[in-house]
């Protein structure tokens, strides 16, 4: 379902869109969400199919009351932030405690660079999506101990983007060296295309089942393709 253009003053945030669909990806695939991506991210994924939200001067402008009311309009009580990486976003914390605030349920993807904010709800589902070493992001500006570490303590689940069986391997690596639990990790094919993750989807598969992970499908692709608002 497209998203509705969202318009306002510069004094909450910038906002790339704002729609209702349903998740796409990770653990709760398939539920129905309002999805509000926030404008703005520095760490430049190669695989990044959102790289229209990266420009943190580019997006809508938007006050926080209007964000709310407009989220608020959609017959659903689940909210996905995003981005870009929504932690960078000076609108985000409160964002959060204003969705707290009407009763939401909150997803945050991010790429965990940045750790979650402890103001926030500890109750947010926070998706983390570590970016591994074919992403041609630097691994000084892909991976954050710190950052991690709060992620573990807030119950994350983390999700990686995956091309090859070296992908799996970097992932164990990173599974062992972090103590990430395994059951909480989920396995993505990159795929922009319905095509694409058609063909990717099996091995991937295999590569969960061999190694106790998840898969996470990306049911928008499936369904629309490489389309904007869904």
């Amino acid at each position: 379902m497209t998203g509705r253009a969202t318009g306002g003053r510069a004094a909450g945030g910038r906002v790339a869109e704002v729609f209702f669909s349903i998740q796409g990806e990770g653990a709760t695939a398939g539920l129905p969400a309002v999805f509000v991506r926030l404008q703005g991210c520095s760490v430049g994924c190669a695989w990044c199919d959102t790289k229209y939200s990266w420009d943190p001067e580019a997006g809508a402008a938007v006050e926080l009351d209007a964000l709310i009311e407009e989220v608020s309009a959609y017959p659903c009580r689940r909210v996905i932030v995003t981005g870009g990486e929504p932690l960078e976003s000076s609108m985000f914390v409160p964002l959060l405690r204003a969705l707290g605030g009407r009763g939401f349920s909150i997803e945050v993807e991010t790429s965990g660079i940045l750790p979650p904010p402890p103001t926030v709800d500890r109750a947010i589902q926070w998706n983390v999506s570590l970016k591994l070493d074919g992403s041609g992001v630097a691994e000084a500006r892909r991976l954050s101990s710190a950052a991690i570490r709060s992620f573990l303590a807030r119950n994350a689940w983390w999700k990686f983007v995956v091309t090859s069986d070296s992908d799996v391997s970097e992932v164990l690596q990173l599974a062992e060296r972090f103590a990430l639990p395994r059951a909480r990790i989920l396995l993505q094919p990159e795929a922009m295309r319905r095509e694409d993750l058609l063909e990717r989807s099996p091995w991937v598969v295999e590569a969960c089942k061999r190694h106790g992970f998840a898969f996470s499908p990306r049911l928008h692709v499936l369904l629309w393709g490489a389309r904007r608002g869904v």
